[in-house]
């Protein structure tokens, strides 16, 4: 059995960049919200849920979501008026076995269109409009809103991911793991006679 690794004891407890990065996409999505006086929840699950260790990884993350997002919430509102118009849209029960049965033909269309990784977000939010409804909300209303904060998260996510920087946590000068990690490319290469990795 390997030794567990253990982080170096100056970098244990560092708040690396996606932290920063995911704290600040929340912030945002909450300071809109409050300008909107409506409600940062799905924004603020969705800029979580986006923010990755890379910008690449973030926009890839992004355009799933945004994905799962339009296919969920359009299956939530198809399903919702078809149980009004049946009369069984108060009938928890069925409303309830439907959502979960449905689930099938989301997650095979999101494979069909070649986005397997945004089942998940697909899912989420055809639940979410589906087992959230009320009698109170419109159907095609309430499926909008939550389209429009989850994406909302997406942009802000990305923006903030394109816009602040990336940095790498220093490297240790000695001791055997400074060979084995590579330096940020932006650092001044040493004078010695090796050559860089």
């Amino acid at each position: 059995m390997e030794p567990q690794k253990t982080a170096p004891p100056e970098h244990r407890y560092h708040i690396g960049m996606r932290i920063v990065k995911t704290v600040t996409a929340v912030l945002l999505c909450g300071l809109l919200a409050w300008a909107r006086s409506a409600s940062a929840f799905y924004s603020m699950i969705a800029a979580v849920v986006c923010v990755q260790n890379s910008a690449g990884k973030t926009i890839e993350s992004s355009v799933n979501r945004m994905v799962g997002t339009l296919i969920g919430g359009a299956a939530g509102v198809l399903m919702v008026y078809a149980l009004n118009l049946a009369g069984v849209l108060y009938v928890e029960l069925a409303r309830y076995t439907l959502s979960a049965l449905l689930l099938i033909p989301i997650i095979q269309l999101c494979l069909v269109v070649k986005k397997p990784g945004s089942a998940a977000m697909a899912c989420i939010v055809f639940l979410c409009v589906t087992v959230n409804y009320s009698p109170e909300d419109t159907p095609v209303i309430y499926a909008i809103e939550r389209l429009f904060e989850t994406l909302v998260g997406v942009a802000l996510a990305c923006g903030v991911d394109i816009l602040l920087p990336y940095r790498t946590p220093p490297a240790p000068e000695e001791g055997p793991a400074a060979e084995t990690e590579r330096p940020p490319e932006d650092a001044p290469q040493r004078d010695s006679g090796e050559d860089a990795p």
